[in-house]
């Protein structure tokens, strides 16, 4: 709990930072544009306007995805993260088309722009303010989880390249008297519109439910196979209710020789590990292995991988007495007609066990 509020402390320090210091930039970029008459330079503050907006929802967002679960929501408001970065697309959607809209009237009907070298300076110490604050923005972001703040940082960083084409503009027009303002401002246009996409399926995507990040769940993987007593771990699925918020379940092989109470005991030490370390609550399914069996269990990896698109098997069972084997099948997206796949799978193993049953769970390889 102690790193989930210093968590939301952090983001919402550097929300304020955000706030603070694209105020500061689009103040003094609409003052000079607008004593220009420079189109890109005003678009470049209300850019800036707009990104201090969205550290403004940024720290709203995590403020109430903190709030306790309650009867009709029971896992947490956590997911109000994504939702506020939805929004902040949005918001920088809907500057992108203003903006777009305002610069293609510059170029169709131009007019005289009076630049000076204090307009140069302005926008190019804003381009360092910018690039500092885009680095730290998004390294706060990645260190927290926070998907808001990489976007914000990302945008920001962006928004320096955007700025270093408005001096451009303000360079050509000073040095040889040609006005390119509409035209830098229907580019600066363009890279918002772009940026408010890519954020809004990034959002979306993980509304939607998108795969777990490959480095945590082999890290859940990897710290789970290191206790003692398990032999391995598969069927990693991970349901996620926010940034750090995540519950799901997890299968291990474990001696066929382990009694209740020691199988308890390792299902306890999984979960607390997992808990401590990710915030993941982890119910834990068992596969009993019979090291006796072991020579048959190779013969139905060497049957498995011989079909294109299955990644291994685990879980295996067999019952002499009743003739029954059973076991789990981890296949790639690729194989699309499934039902043929396992049927396959099937005959091939009774062709090497003749007279036995064979039941096959086909897993999704959700995660890496």
């Amino acid at each position: 709990m102690k790193d989930l509020k210093e968590r939301e402390k952090k983001i919402t320090q550097t929300g304020i930072i955000g706030i603070l210091a694209n105020i500061g930039l689009a103040t003094g970029k609409a003052i000079v544009g607008l004593i220009a008459g420079a189109v890109s330079v005003v678009l470049d503050a209300i850019n800036n306007l707009s990104d201090a907006i969205s550290s403004v929802i940024t720290i709203i967002g995590i403020k109430l995805s903190k709030k306790k679960p309650t009867e009709k929501h029971p896992y947490g408001f956590g997911r109000i993260e994504y939702f506020s970065t939805i929004i902040i697309a949005a918001i920088i959607l809907a500057t992108g088309v203003a903006s777009c809209y305002e610069a293609v009237e510059k170029i169709i009907h131009p007019i005289d722009i009076e630049f000076s070298w204090v307009t140069a300076v302005v926008v190019g110490s804003a381009i360092v303010v910018k690039i500092a604050l885009g680095l730290f923005t998004r390294r706060r972001g990645k260190k927290y989880n926070s998907e808001s703040l990489v976007a914000s940082g990302t945008d920001a960083l962006m928004d320096s390249f955007i700025s270093i084409a408005t001096l451009i503009s303000i360079g050509v027009s000073l040095i040889w008297q040609v006005n390119i303002d509409g035209w830098i401002g229907a580019l600066i246009s363009l890279f918002i519109i772009k940026a408010g996409i890519e954020m809004l399926l990034e959002a979306v995507s993980h509304v939607m439910g998108a795969r777990p990040d490959a480095a945590i769940t082999k890290a859940i993987k990897r710290d789970v196979n290191s206790i003692k007593g398990v032999r391995g771990a598969y069927d990693l699925v991970l349901h996620n209710y926010g940034p750090d918020q995540a519950m799901g379940s997890i299968h291990v092989e474990i001696d066929s020789s382990m009694n209740a109470e020691e199988i308890h005991i390792l299902s306890m030490q999984i979960q607390s590990l997992i808990i401590e370390r990710y915030h993941v609550l982890l119910t834990v399914g068992i596969y009993a292995i019979d090291d006796n069996e072991t020579d048959k269990y190779e013969q139905i990896q060497g049957v498995v991988k011989s079909f294109e698109g299955a990644l291994g098997c685990h879980g295996f069972f067999i019952d002499h007495e009743k003739k029954f084997i059973s076991f789990d099948v981890l296949v790639d997206f690729t194989v699309t007609d499934k039902g043929k796949f396992i049927t396959n799978i099937e005959n091939k193993t009774k062709e090497i066990f003749e007279g036995y049953n064979v039941s096959i769970h086909l897993d999704l390889n959700y995660s890496d």
